[in-house]
């Protein structure tokens, strides 16, 4: 009787540990499919009068009236340049493209940024500087498409020196996310906010406070709202890595973050159902961390521009404010400015930059001063 108990009990035991094992297994695991990486800029199915430089970045991608939308930054390479456009093309196949607009200032020109919002398509950029070695965002510019399929002219906002990053419609509002990119490698204090506008044209910022205010620079602060309306997010800093925010909805904001020297650059963040996932750029030297030695700024900067890079996806593990390495994408190099639109079946057109992903694999630095490319792909969740 003792022999046959001890074995029920060792029996129910690993029935236990299976069960709890398949718990865990269901709430942290996914499997990421996507399609095989198609070059989109160049590809022939871009127009004449779209002028292709060497370096093709910064980009986003949206869906409104049966139509994608792409826009991108062309120039020299990845760095200020007074060459710099951003082109907005429309396809309705992802494979032939029509011209919609083209923004050049004489200025090095970034963040090109859709919302549609009250059956509107607006799009927003900032203008930068000419300095090749310097971050100087001077404007920030809003258009939108008119009813007759035209584009309204770009109008400068007063949020001068502000960049924008994310911009989300929750409950009839549209908020954008934004940081004072003036001081952003200056090792100055930097405010990152959360604005609003309901019209799309004028913003506000919600409080008089800003959500983070770091003493030495903060910046690409991505957010979004989960089902119940509170907001999950994520911002990096040049100075000491990154934080993982959390806002209650009755309270947004005031943000709750979680520090980490993993650095998470050109983050993208998106649902399915109740999982959030980020898309952002992986430091692939060692354990990945951005931080090797607290307080040595430019060290941590130097070494981080001399290791590879890779486009990765992470899922938000919302009890600890973490993320979740679940796979790299192909890419290398200079890489990692995601866009992604959610198709009627459940999958996801992704599109993002690298250098050349059937070549070898270059350091960042190395990836900055070269070609770059505009691919896409299909991307599935499967649980």
């Amino acid at each position: 009787m003792i022999q046959l108990s001890l074995i029920n009990s060792f029996y129910y035991g690993m029935l236990l540990l299976i069960f709890l094992g398949l718990i865990h297994f269901e709430g942290t695991a996914q499997t990421i499919v996507n399609t095989k990486w198609e070059k989109v800029i160049p590809s022939e199915g871009i127009p004449e009068n779209v002028q292709i430089q060497k370096g093709n970045n910064n980009l986003d991608l949206a869906y409104y009236q049966d139509k994608y939308y792409l826009a991108f930054r062309t120039a020299p390479n990845h760095f200020a340049s007074k060459k710099a456009r951003i082109y907005v093309l429309s396809s309705k196949d992802l494979r032939q493209w029509d011209f919609e607009k083209v923004v050049h200032l004489n200025n090095d020109l970034r963040e090109p940024r859709f919302a549609v919002y009250k059956d509107t398509l607006f799009f927003y950029f900032f203008e930068g500087g000419k300095k090749f070695w310097k971050f100087e965002p001077q404007h920030l510019y809003y258009s939108y498409q008119t009813p007759d399929g035209e584009w309204s002219d770009n109008v400068q906002t007063p949020l001068d020196g502000y960049v924008p990053w994310r911009f989300r419609v929750h409950e009839g509002v549209l908020y954008m996310s934004a940081y004072y990119g003036k001081n952003a490698y200056n090792q100055a204090a930097v405010d990152l906010r959360l604005f609003q506008s309901t019209d799309g044209q004028h913003f506000a910022p919600i409080s008089e406070a800003p959500q983070i205010l770091h003493p030495k620079g903060i910046g690409e602060g991505e957010f979004i709202f989960d089902q119940a309306g509170n907001i999950w997010g994520v911002a990096r800093s040049e100075h000491d890595g990154s934080y993982t925010f959390f806002a209650h909805k009755d309270s947004i904001d005031r943000w709750d973050y979680q520090y980490s020297t993993i650095k998470y650059d050109s983050s993208l963040i998106f649902a399915d159902g109740d999982q959030i996932f980020l898309i952002a750029r992986r430091n692939m030297d060692g354990d990945g961390h951005y931080v090797k030695k607290e307080g040595k700024y430019l060290y941590n900067l130097l070494r981080y521009s001399f290791t590879k890079k890779k486009t990765a996806i992470f899922l938000l593990d919302k009890t600890k404010k973490t993320w979740i390495h679940l796979k790299d994408f192909e890419s290398t190099g200079d890489t990692a400015f995601p866009g992604i639109v959610k198709k009627a079946d459940g999958k996801y057109i992704l599109m993002n930059y690298s250098n050349d992903i059937d070549k070898r694999e270059k350091n960042w630095i190395g990836g900055q001063l070269g070609s770059t490319f505009i691919y896409q792909t299909e991307l599935e969740i499967v649980d």
